[in-house]
């Protein structure tokens, strides 16, 4: 039966045989709601890893360039370590001041660069200690993160590591006269990025560099197959003290493993391959002060695979001469490393990494040990590349 009622002058037939949707055709519904939510959100979650992927290589590749404009301006990259030295009375850099500071103006950042050169009413031209909380340089620059990152936001973080090479062994900054055995050789390194090496023979407080950062005519090994950066997952916070913690992290804390100094490969021996195991001594100072040039601040080795675990010996802080620091990302399966000729990569976590036993200093002359993986991260070693 139906009946029609007038609303405004219209009629409208009403249906006196109405009925709602039953339990079942309510389930199914939902069934079919849950098996389309199922299907699409594997594939917008890979279309944002894809997103946040495509931003780490394009930021990266800023970086990579940057570096080569400062070498086609200055015939020579930027030291890991530099800036003022030495007295260590903190209103100089104490020779620690990151490359990171020199490619400021090669990444548009030429007033934060001016900012910093300029001093102020309490530190002179340059800033103070490169770990210093200072207003110039107390938020890095964007393009220096990645997308990925998954630690508390800190404005003085990054995710771009510099390629120190396979050198299990190495130093930082060093002083003629003032530190024991500060030689030319010693601040070499087998990557892209040597040390500053200052003259404080006589006036400390007023010491030079008396070296220059690394020349592309160094790397005989071709700037298309020699790593200068990567990317590398933060610590959590800037804790230099060792504490045993269980479940940190391999992607951004660093553990305290002696033997390394003889078989980089035991660094694998505390991790669970996500994280650290039982009472590991760990510290997170990686990737927390941008301006620092220490190698636990800011660079990388190639000597074990993308995404392992990190080590050093006992130093605290992040002054250990002694490390292996993988570089590490949020991506499946790898990491984004630029090459010195501007090319963007990915790594895969299974590149060959030849023999991990066997120990390389800075000073070393010979072929990697550490396989394809090895040899990308040299400048001079004469070896293949090919496979990765």
């Amino acid at each position: 039966m139906r009946r029609s009622s007038r609303r405004d002058g219209i009629a409208v037939a009403v249906s006196g045989a109405w009925r709602g949707f039953t339990l079942v055709e309510l389930l199914v519904v939902i069934a079919i709601i849950g098996v389309l939510v199922g299907l699409l959100l594997p594939a917008v979650q890979s279309a944002r890893e894809s997103s946040r992927r495509s931003a780490c290589t394009n930021k990266i590749k800023q970086v990579a360039l940057a570096a080569i404009n400062h070498h086609e301006t200055k015939k020579a990259l930027p030291s890991r370590t530099g800036g003022t030295c030495c007295t260590g009375s903190n209103t100089q850099n104490n020779a620690r001041r990151s490359a990171f500071i020199e490619l400021l103006p090669y990444m548009e950042e030429t007033v934060m660069y001016d900012d910093i050169m300029a001093g102020d009413a309490t530190y002179p031209p340059g800033g103070p200690y490169a770990y210093a909380s200072w207003t110039p340089w107390n938020t890095a620059p964007a393009t220096l993160s990645c997308p990925d990152e998954t630690a508390t936001y800190q404005a003085r973080g990054h995710n771009y590591a510099l390629c120190m090479g396979d050198s299990v062994t190495f130093q930082n900054s060093r002083r003629l006269g003032l530190d024991s055995g500060a030689t030319p050789a010693q601040a070499a390194g087998r990557g892209l990025w040597n040390i500053g090496l200052w003259d404080a023979t006589t006036t400390p407080a007023s010491a030079t560099k008396v070296n220059t950062g690394v020349k592309f005519r160094e790397c005989s090994d071709g700037l298309s197959k020699t790593i200068l950066f990567s990317e590398r997952l933060r610590g959590s916070t800037n804790n230099g003290t060792w504490a045993a913690t269980s479940g940190a992290s391999i992607k951004s804390a660093i553990a305290q493993v002696a033997s390394i100094s003889s078989n980089p490969r035991a660094c694998l021996s505390v991790s669970d391959g996500a994280n650290y195991t039982g009472a590991t001594q760990v510290k997170t100072v990686w990737g927390n002060f941008w301006t620092d040039g220490q190698a636990e601040r800011v660079g990388f080795h190639t000597i074990l695979p993308p995404n392992s675990p990190s080590c050093g010996g006992a130093t605290t802080n992040a002054d250990n001469t002694t490390a292996v620091l993988p570089p590490t990302s949020g991506h499946p399966g790898g990491v984004n490393v630029a090459f010195a000729d501007g090319a963007v990569a990915f790594i895969a976590d299974t590149i060959d990494t030849g023999t991990m036993t066997t120990v390389v200093s800075n000073t070393s002359s010979i072929p990697s040990p550490y396989g394809v993986w090895g040899a990308l991260g040299t400048k001079a070693g004469g070896e293949g590349t090919s496979g990765y």
